[in-house]
């Protein structure tokens, strides 16, 4: 193991309670750039531009196969002394370039019909150089909280930040009905991407005055193949990798990001059942708010039971929510003080308390498992190697969400879902998410065996 450099002492538990506050308070701007970005706002732009399936589905893949970049990115980050500056710097051009679909429609206005093509362009490259800050960072975070208290830190974190998300939903959802009447339709997209961007950029700037411990290195003298392959020699780490690989399959499908709906959720509200953007983003503050409720349960019970069992619950039971889905209505009903209201936007609102709680719990459990089912020295890549694996296999979800959608029509008129409404391309996505969860994921959850390892690669 490498001794640490004079440049990165040891770190008193007082730098520590302060790096996590500073962890927490940067959270809470990034959040608000992630509502834009994986919440409604970039499925809904990409939408009024007349995306089709396939781009919408293209740049759901992207954003997963982008995980490969951690690779490339962890490599070279274990050369360094520090994973600080590297980070940082890659992390603010990643969300600078979220300023693009701010004022793509501002400076080309006569392009149309290539915003597309340069948003997917635009967007990809954000999402490469965001994983390619994720690697450090990862281990990083590992490396700077203890194991014993990883789970609950974890949890009320993102309680918190599930908060944030609720009130950035709702800012959002206002926003973009307010411009949807303005000229070109497209107005509320330029403030809520502008928004998102400065704050992202923002949490960079906060995050950079977390301590950073000395990085454990791999062994010298070993070869960037035989360093990519060690990890996946242990049994439990190769089956982890391959269920969250299916489980974020399975989420993309119809595209979740972990508890928070966005892609072919909205647009299926949207087009099929005229979801105004403040009703559908009903779905997110829901989302979040089961976050809040669950992820202090979730963040104890990780610390308690271990990652491996509870992410086996939450695989088992949140599917089943998901399939409200089929007791979707055309109906509307009034609400006091509200008036009419899409019966689906009712609905799938109650679910969301336990699927955005449940799936956002998977993140914690997928933290939890990863700092366990990976030795100290060699972290870095260790974790690139997971989460780019993960990535790669989820990426196959939202290409084929976004294939389905434009091969199989919107509704067959002989066929009805419990609910009433028509059965359509959504509802094979949600029972393929179910397939998956069910028949791999869990399955491959349940084969590991949750240790602690410190050992070498």
């Amino acid at each position: 193991m490498s001794p640490r450099p004079p440049e990165l002492p040891a770190i008193s538990e007082q730098d520590l309670e302060k790096s996590m506050r500073k962890n927490v308070i940067a959270g809470c701007l990034g959040t608000v750039w992630l509502v834009a970005v994986y919440g409604l706002p970039t499925p809904l732009l990409m939408q009024a531009i007349h995306a089709t399936g396939f781009q919408l589905g293209l740049m759901g893949a992207i954003r997963q196969a982008a995980m490969f970049m951690q690779l490339p990115s962890a490599f070279f980050v274990e050369r360094l002394h520090r994973r600080k500056p590297f980070w940082g710097s890659v992390a603010a051009t990643h969300r600078a370039l979220w300023f693009v679909p701010a004022f793509l429609p501002l400076l080309w206005p006569s392009g149309e019909a290539h915003w597309a093509v340069v948003l997917i362009i635009a967007l990809g490259l954000s999402d490469c150089l965001g994983n390619a800050s994720q690697a450090p960072w990862l281990s990083w975070m590992a490396d700077l909280l203890p194991a014993s208290r990883a789970g609950r830190f974890w949890g009320s974190r993102q309680r918190l930040l599930s908060s944030v998300v609720f009130l950035a939903a709702f800012v959002y959802g206002w926003i973009l009905d307010k411009g949807e009447h303005a000229e070109g339709g497209l107005g509320g997209f330029t403030i809520v991407f502008a928004i998102a961007a400065t704050f992202g950029i923002g949490d960079i700037v906060v995050h950079s005055g977390v301590a950073e411990p000395a990085p454990h290195r791999s062994t010298p003298g070993q070869s960037p193949w035989k360093r990519l392959l060690a990890p996946l020699r242990r049994r439990d780490f190769r089956r982890f990798t391959l269920g969250m690989g299916a489980w974020t399959a399975a989420l993309a499908l119809p595209g979740y990001f972990y508890g928070t709906p966005g892609f072919f959720n909205v647009v299926y509200l949207h087009e099929t059942f005229d979801a105004t953007y403040s009703e559908a983003t009903w779905l997110v503050l829901a989302s979040a708010l089961g976050a809040v409720i669950w992820s202090h349960t979730i963040g104890h019970g990780i610390d308690r039971f271990g990652g491996r069992t509870v992410a086996m619950f939450l695989t088992s039971v949140g599917p089943l929510f998901t399939l409200g889905w089929f007791f979707v209505s055309p109906r509307h009903i009034s609400l006091p003080l509200i008036g009419p209201v899409p019966q689906p936007v009712l609905l799938m609102s109650v679910a969301s308390l336990i699927i955005g709680g449940f799936y956002a719990g998977m993140q914690l459990c997928q933290y939890r498992l990863a700092q366990a089912l990976t030795p100290n020295t060699g972290r870095t890549v260790a974790m690139a190697v997971h989460w780019s694996i993960a990535g790669t296999i989820g990426s196959i979800g939202a290409l084929t969400g976004g294939w389905i959608k434009d091969h199989m029509p919107v509704a067959w008129t002989t066929w009805t879902v419990p609910g009433g409404a028509h059965f359509s391309y959504f509802h094979v996505l949600i029972l393929l998410q179910i397939f998956l969860a069910w028949c791999v994921a869990l399955p491959l959850f349940a084969s590991v065996q949750e240790k602690q390892h410190s050992s070498e690669l």
